[in-house]
This record gives C-alpha cells, structure tokens and sequence, in this order.
C-alpha cells in the first residue's frame, strides 16, 4: 500500500495540463523551476550557505520532462523523454537563479506589488473566457501549482526581481559602427556556384534486390522487424449519459440552443490564412522582431507578394516554404492571441502585428469557408442529449470520484462493476501506438500501461477519456514482442535495400564524375556523360532555400577565390544525394547595398549576441564570487 499511494502521488503530479506548466515555464523564464520548490535542507546544491533542496530539485526535474513532452506534442513516450533530461544542467539553472536572487538581494531591488498583479492577471491559467477570475486564481494555483497564495505571491515577485536584473545586463550591451561594418561584410555575403545533382531516388526503379539479400537483410536486422508489445485489458466506463434519467429540458430551450450553435458555426466557419513569422527568443528581443515584421508589413501594403515575403522572411519552417500558408483551420487550432486576429479580419485584410508565445506574426486572410445551415428537425435530439448531460455533470463528477474509491479498494472489477450496474468489457491486441473504441487515445493508453497497472496488477486510476467519459482498466494479459514474419515485412525490406543501393550507385557516379572533372575540366562532357544538368546560381545568400543545405553550406566554407579561381568540391545533397559543387565567385556585403530589413536584422543580431556575452560575463562574475556546492555529477 505504501507504494501504492507513493506511485499515486507521482501520477496526481502527472496530471497537471502539460500547456499550462510550459506556459508557466515561459512566461517565468529560468526561474520557473525555484517557483514549484518549498526549500528546505538537506540541499542537493548549496550557494553562498543557502540550500537548495533534493524537494525542489525534484520538482524542477518533472516539470522539465512536462515542458519536453509539451515541446515534442506527445511525439516520444515518457521513457524517451525521461532519457533527454539533463539533471546537472537543470540544477546549474537553479543555482543561477538563487545567485541572481542574492544579487538583486545586495543591490536593494524589490517587485512591486501592481506587477504581480497584472502577471497574474495577463495568465490564461487564471482567465475565463479570457478574463481574469479571482475563483479561478484561488483553486487553480494550489490545484496545478501545489502553492499557497502567499507563497507563491512570493516566489512570483522573486522571479520578476530575477527578470528586472537580468535586464540590466542585457539591456546595457552596445556594439560599435566598426562592428556592424564588418557584420554586414562577413555575414551578408554571397557566393557564385554551380553545381550537379545526382539524385538518389532517380536509380531506384533500375534496383531489385535479390531474395538472398532479403533474407540476409532480415536475418541481420531482425530487432527493427518485432511487433510491439500487446496487452490485453479489462476495462469499465461511465458516461455523463448514465446519469441523465429523469432529467428534462424543453423545446423552448433546445431551440435556443440550436439558434445559438448556427451563429456561432458562421462566426467559427473555419479560415484560410497565411502568416509570417519572426520569432522571438534568446537572440532576439519583442521589439526587434516588431521592428521586422512592421518593415515587411510596409513592403506588403506598398504592393509586394505576401507569400514571397513569407518564404524568404518567415522562420515558421512548417510553411514558410509555401507562402506561409495555414490552409483552412477552425478555432482551437491556433494560440489565442493568433486566433483572435484571425477571426476578426475580413477577406483579403492583412492584420497588424499579433505578439504570441511564439514571436511576432502577420496573418492576412484569404478565404472563409461557407457553413451550410443546419436543419432542427435533424439536430433536435442530439442538442436535447447535449444539454441533458451538461446538467447532469455533477452527478457524472461524484461517480467518478466513487469510482477512484472503489477501483482503488478493491483489486478485482467485478464489486466496481457490480456497484455501477457495468458490464467489464476486454479488449485485446491493445499496444502503446494502437487501441479502440475508449482505448483510441494515446494520451489515454499511457495513463493505464504505467508499472502500477503492469508490474503491480492494480486498477488503473479513472481516466477521462474525453469531457462525457471516463475508464478504469486493469491488465488481463501481456505478449511479448515477437519477430514478424519475413512474408510481412519483404517488401518494406525491398524499398530499404533499393534506398541503400541507389544511395551506393549516386555516389559512385559522383566520385567517377567528380575525378574526371579535375582532370579534363570539361564541365558539359561530364554533364552529358552522367546525364545530370548544371544548375547555375549567381549571388547566392546563406539562406536561400531553393539550394540544398549541404551544397550550400559547403559553398560558404569558401571565404576567399583570387581573381579566376575556382573551387571544385564533392558534397554531399539532401538525404542520399551526391552533388559535385563549383565556386567560382565570393563577394563580401555591403552595408549602403543591403535592404532596411537585412539591416535591421543585422543590427538585432549583434545586439543579441553582445546581450549574451554580457550575461554570460555577469553570471560567470557571479559565480567566481559566490560559494557553490553542487553534489550532482555532470552526467547526471
């Protein structure tokens, strides 16, 4: 039992929304971690006599492997994720954070108490309906954050004085004319080249690979070929439906809401947008990033294309490349302050600067997509079991809570399930990537396939599948990965081996060709022998996008061509293609030639990275100065 409720312990801290830890995480920087500690010795890390506790090492350790999980969308398991943490550099920040604190401490700075509260105010966690909500705030902070309200008024004032600090230093950095000079000459240069491309994917309809080498292929390989491992579980639901007998609600009503719902459904017909990106992070302030995107908004409204401005300025890579284009999307798809601007402009209207957790972004919109109204007659039950299970919640709410207690007590389901009036039902075949029915969500799967359920045999805790239902399971039985058949996977092997053997023959004729251009020098003869073209591109800029990264990064590793020269490299392209690059003209940048946004962002460059180094001068001082104890090994 006591394992039981130290594993409980663990699962109810699992709870906590991942989005609204990482929020937290962002709005309060590096001292995010020390906000979720309660100090007290023993310290894993001492600084200057203060302790810092094993406790509060602890917590800054989950909510680093909660903002991971948020960062990668759920995309790797909890082990995976466990692995990519780094406890050392974890607990470096806190003994960074606690140095800043006795700092400012020495120096007399304090937080006032209007910036707290407008940062509790400005908080989503805090908001309803996107306002402030004092309830909200009162049961939110000690249920998501384990605080009390003084304590956290606290650590949160703490942290501002952390952020006014680090303000200081960054804010003070300077650069000299000298050294944008020499910036915009180093770093805004271009480069002449030409270059052959031996695709990969053009030699693999020649390939088929023998059977032997199949066979040869799975036998050496065979850990990749495994099925997952499957489980068998017992399971129980609830509905809010199971508690709606008895209840009513009239047609007057319904109507209404069916009114309702087909006004909002024209408000949220889905959009067709585009936007531009400038991010904001550790190398780039708010204001610069504004500075960007209210210079490519001027060149926008002057006539230039918004989807060419898109793909050469936006740094979200996901869509930059098409014009930033967001294809049709309805509300919930993206943050807040991005879909309220979405949703209030008109078609064809380009937004002013929208600030998100993200950066600074315009968004012009393109399209609404036309919502066919709805018929009453058609919606009329289902608007009728809508509000009969919205009034019925709380009775929903209390049976989940009986049914932890009862799931929790007993370590069979049939008293749970005889209490409820449930049938158990199993499913099979159930692994970490595929389920059914209730058991269709990842998120829910890896609630239940945790070692208390697997290793322990408990019932799992209730789970809410999704806002009108909620499972408990248990575990019937377990497969162990097997070796699928060779009749399975043959012609997944087949594309393997096809890739290797296009990816051997691209780069044997790329060696062949590349030897024979040093020694003739007859660029169209090795062109037509090896049938590839040159592909020619004068002034080539670090980030064009329409040359392969590895070619054109190769061709600024040139940094000087004496007058006629030329370099002639082999290079590696895109996933297994081979190039062979020519260099044949290196120009260095010119401050009076660059546009004002190449300018602009040359001038926010150095101020980040002269920011940066001052920082990081100010917390090496810190650290020269200070006693630190840290007891944890660096590869922790």
């Amino acid at each position: 039992m006591l394992q039981r409720l130290r594993v409980r312990a663990q699962t109810t801290s699992a709870k906590i929304i991942f989005g609204l830890i990482a929020f937290v995480l962002v709005v309060f920087g590096f001292g995010a971690f020390n906000l979720f500690a309660t100090f007290s010795p023993p310290g894993i890390a001492v600084v200057n006599g203060y302790n810092i506790p094993m406790s509060a090492f602890e917590r800054a350790l989950q909510n680093e492997r909660m903002n991971l999980y948020q960062r990668y969308n759920g995309e790797y398991d909890l082990e995976t994720i466990e692995g990519m943490v780094n406890g050392f550099a974890v607990l470096e920040r806190m003994i960074e954070h606690q140095l800043y604190l006795q700092k400012a401490a020495d120096l007399g700075m304090v937080s006032s108490r209007q910036h707290y509260l407008e940062t509790i105010y400005a908080n989503p966690l805090f908001q309803v309906d996107g306002v402030f909500n004092q309830d909200a705030f009162v049961t939110r902070v000690p249920q998501f954050l384990r605080y009390s309200l003084e304590d956290y008024e606290e650590e949160l004032r703490k942290d501002h004085i952390v952020e006014a600090l680090w303000n200081v230093q960054r804010l003070t950095s300077f650069y000299t004319e000298r050294e944008l000079m020499d910036a915009a000459r180093v770093g805004r240069q271009t480069r002449d080249i030409a270059y052959l491309l031996f695709e990969a994917n053009s030699y693999v309809s020649e390939i088929e690979p023998a059977e032997e080498e199949v066979a040869a292929y799975y036998e050496e390989n065979s850990d990749e070929y495994m099925t997952d491992e499957a489980f068998e579980l017992s399971y129980i639901t609830i509905s809010k439906a199971d508690y709606t007998e008895g209840l009513e609600v009239s047609e007057e009503e319904i109507k209404t809401a069916f009114e309702e719902e087909q006004r909002l459904a024209q408000e949220n017909a889905e959009r067709k947008s585009q936007h531009i990106l400038i991010k904001v992070d550790e190398t780039r302030t708010e204001e610069d990033a504004m500075a960007l995107i209210q210079d490519i908004r001027q060149q926008i409204v002057d006539g230039a294309s918004f989807g060419e401005l898109a793909a050469e300025h936006s740094e979200d890579e996901s869509n930059a490349i098409f014009g930033g284009d967001l294809d049709f999307a309805g509300r919930g798809r993206f943050v807040p302050e991005f879909e309220d601007m979405l949703f209030s402009l008109e078609v064809g209207e380009l937004s002013e600067p929208v600030v998100t957790q993200f950066g600074v972004h315009l968004i012009k919109l393109n399209e609404i997509q036309e919502v066919d109204p709805a018929s009453l007659e058609i919606r009329f039950e289902e608007i009728r079991q809508e509000m009969l299970e919205d009034i019925a919640t709380p009775d929903y709410e209390e049976a989940k809570r009986q049914l932890e207690i009862l799931a929790d007590e007993n370590e069979t389901f049939e008293p749970v399930a005889e209490a409820f009036g449930k049938e158990i039902q199993t499913q099979a075949n159930v692994t970490r990537t595929i389920g059914e029915g209730a058991l269709d969500s990842f998120d829910v799967r890896e609630q239940i396939l945790v070692p208390d359920v697997l290793e322990n045999g408990f019932n799992s805790r209730v789970i809410d599948v999704d806002e009108r239902q909620a499972i408990v399971a248990r575990l019937v039985s377990r497969t162990a990965p097997e070796l699928k058949p060779i009749e399975d996977v043959r012609v997944q092997i087949r594309a393997v081996l096809r890739r290797e053997e296009a990816a051997r023959r691209a780069e044997h004729d790329r060696d062949a060709a590349y030897k024979q251009l040093l020694e003739t020098e007859d660029f169209n003869q090795v062109a037509s022998d090896y049938s590839v073209e040159w592909i020619t591109v004068d002034r080539l800029h670090r980030r064009d996008q329409n040359v392969p990264h590895p070619v054109r990064d190769e061709a600024f590793k040139i940094e000087v061509l004496e007058e006629g020269e030329r370099k002639i490299l082999d290079v590696d392209g895109v996933f297994n293609d081979k190039a062979i690059l020519v260099v044949t003209g290196v120009h260095e940048g010119h401050w009076d030639e660059l546009p004002q946004i190449d300018q602009q962002a040359i001038q926010t460059d150095l101020e980040t990275s002269h920011e940066n180094r001052d920082v990081r001068t100010f917390v090496r001082a810190l650290r020269n100065n200070a006693r630190i104890k840290n007891n944890l090994a660096p590869d922790t």
